[in-house]
């Protein structure tokens, strides 16, 4: 028994020693949002204090205050017992946030269409590109990372920096649950076609066209997280 409890324990995926270039606290913060973001570590996974200091090197106190904000973002969610678990969102939620991101990124890329030139186009190309060469590799983290190109491509160009903010929080709040939209073959193949029709009216400038089709992207990637919510018991 006393061998089993002396074990260390199984570190955490996407948690890693912090430098000190800004307040431990801020970059303790920052290192545990990220790693929620991207699905290290996932719904319902208990973060505790103990554990989190020891493997960022720090004491509990940045910990602690980067567990505070973290609640504050809905991230995560405090236990009765004590301790924090990484929050799972509602049916609601999700439905919510889909909505709010459908209406600031069709107005985001109708921007965009408006203001489209050269230069912006032949970025657009290459980032398609580069998505398509992702998903013949099958390469999932890949696909993200090029969808991800794609996207902040038009929201730069949209000129906003203040809706590219807003656009950011809500997009980091669902973001965990983009790898079921890309992991899926057919999933794969339909946004990609998705986005090309999105680039295609910009290049048009047609505004109204790259609105509506920005909304029906997003709003078909909501009904498949919110499918696999159902299927997989979420509330």
């Amino acid at each position: 028994m006393q061998k089993a409890a002396g074990r260390a324990a199984k570190p955490l995926k996407g948690i890693k020693a912090l430098g000190k270039p800004r307040p431990i606290g801020e970059t303790a913060y920052a290192s545990l949002r990220e790693a929620i973001v991207r699905g290290d570590l996932h719904p319902g996974q208990r973060l505790v204090e103990n554990t989190l200091s020891g493997q960022m090197k720090v004491s509990r106190i940045p910990v602690r205050e980067a567990m505070r904000k973290l609640e504050q973002d809905g991230l995560v969610e405090r236990l009765e017992k004590g301790g924090f678990v990484v929050k799972d969102l509602s049916a609601e939620e999700i439905e919510e946030t889909f909505g709010i991101r459908a209406v600031l990124e069709s107005y985001a890329a109708g921007l965009a269409a408006a203001r489209m030139d050269r230069a912006t186009v032949a970025r657009l190309g290459a980032a398609l590109a580069a998505y398509k060469e992702a998903m013949r590799r099958g390469d999932t983290a890949k696909m993200i990372q090029c969808n991800d190109n794609l996207d902040e491509i038009i929201f730069t160009a949209s000129g906003s920096r203040r809706l590219r903010a807003l656009i950011g929080n809500f997009r980091d709040f669902i973001s965990r649950y983009r790898k079921r939209l890309l992991t899926c073959p057919e999933n794969a193949v339909v946004s990609l076609a998705e986005h090309e029709k999105i680039v295609e009216a910009m290049e048009e400038g047609n505004v109204e066209k790259v609105e509506t089709l920005v909304r029906k992207h997003l709003l078909r990637g909501m009904r498949i997280v919110l499918k696999d919510l159902s299927a997989s018991g979420g509330s």
